[in-house]
């Protein structure tokens, strides 16, 4: 999820740090988890309101691409849907408004 965002131009205005933080704020979600915590707080200084677009935003780009629009992205969704990956990329993703 993370390194597909590199791919995407609308989400280069984004930190690193804020993507990263919003792919573990989305991991927290497919695990049945409450989005943000504390020490996630405290760790990356982010309130969870400060990320939540961040990690829609990311969402959005991944259903755009998974949509057939993103052709040019099926070498990523190979590497990682093979078994050294844990086939990640045949995970599904919640929806933007999920979160």
């Amino acid at each position: 999820l993370a390194e597909s965002s590199l791919l995407h131009y609308e989400l280069l205005q984004y930190k690193p740090s804020q993507l990263a933080s919003a792919a573990v704020m989305i991991a927290r979600k497919m695990d049945g988890r409450h989005l943000w915590s504390p020490t996630l707080l405290k760790v990356t200084e982010y309130r969870e309101e400060d990320i939540l677009p961040v990690a829609r935003a990311l969402l959005e780009a991944k259903a755009w691409e998974s949509s057939g629009n993103g052709l040019s992205l099926r070498a990523i969704r190979r590497k990682y849907a093979s078994p050294r990956f844990s086939l990640a990329s045949s995970v599904a993703l919640p929806a933007p408004g999920d979160l």
